[in-house]
């Protein structure tokens, strides 16, 4: 097993392991053991797909498909929670762009802008379409990641492949967790639901994972709501 294969398998043995948490769904699928290590993976991307990619992407490369875990706060009446379903990197980027995404009915420059995702990450449990993908182009090694909810559309997020697998083992997947990590236009969302529903997720990370850092998620979530007091 790889090391960030480790450390995702670490993660979900955490968050099951919690007293406080309740598994809705959970899915571990197979391993590619085919793909050999990240230098391998990589080589046959180039042969196959012509795509080359930054080595940084190497450090948080996996090759599970369907990795996935959802689950909420026990108890009764309680919404907090978090969801993944992740994808090995090649199968994402063989598979092409979700093919509901760049049909008839979309505006030209959105059906563009969908034509180049590669989604690694989804809420595939929740059933509400919403996805984390790279944004695959031409000579770009280190793709942009951008978020698509079916609610908002797509934003593009202010880390890179690493730095979001990096993310998801300390957030467990939290819903919305993302959000702090984008520029958000704030006419658009519903911030207030977003903004509380990120404090009670971070609070509650906190309390029950106690060994790891959460200070950067709450200084994001403090900056964007000063930001939005001050518009």
């Amino acid at each position: 097993m790889l090391e960030y294969e480790a450390e995702l398998i670490n993660m979900v043995e955490e968050t099951i392991s919690c007293t406080e948490i309740q598994v809705l769904e959970q899915e571990k699928g197979t391993l590619g053991d085919f793909l050999g290590d990240a230098d391998n993976a990589f080589r046959r991307l180039q042969q196959i797909e012509g795509v080359t990619l930054s080595s940084s992407l190497k450090n948080t490369f996996h090759r599970f498909n369907g990795l996935g875990l959802q689950w909420s706060k026990s108890g009764e009446n309680e919404w907090l929670g978090g969801e993944f379903r992740l994808v090995q990197l090649l199968d994402a980027i063989i598979g092409g762009a979700p093919a509901w995404l760049t049909q008839e009915g979309w505006p030209e420059e959105q059906r563009v802008l969908h034509s180049d995702f590669r989604v690694f990450d989804s809420q595939f449990y929740g059933g509400v379409g919403t996805f984390s993908a790279l944004r695959l182009q031409d000579g770009v090694e280190n793709p942009k990641i951008w978020y698509f909810n079916s609610t908002y559309g797509s934003i593009e997020m202010e880390i890179d492949y690493e730095g979001y697998m990096n993310q998801l083992l300390l957030t467990r997947g939290v819903y919305y967790w993302q959000y702090l990590f984008t520029d958000i236009p704030f006419e658009h969302y519903n911030f207030e639901t977003i903004a509380s529903g990120l404090r009670s997720s971070i609070d509650f990370l906190e309390e029950n994972f106690p060994d790891y850092d959460y200070s950067e998620l709450t200084a994001r979530l403090d900056e964007r709501i000063n930001r939005r007091r001050d518009t």
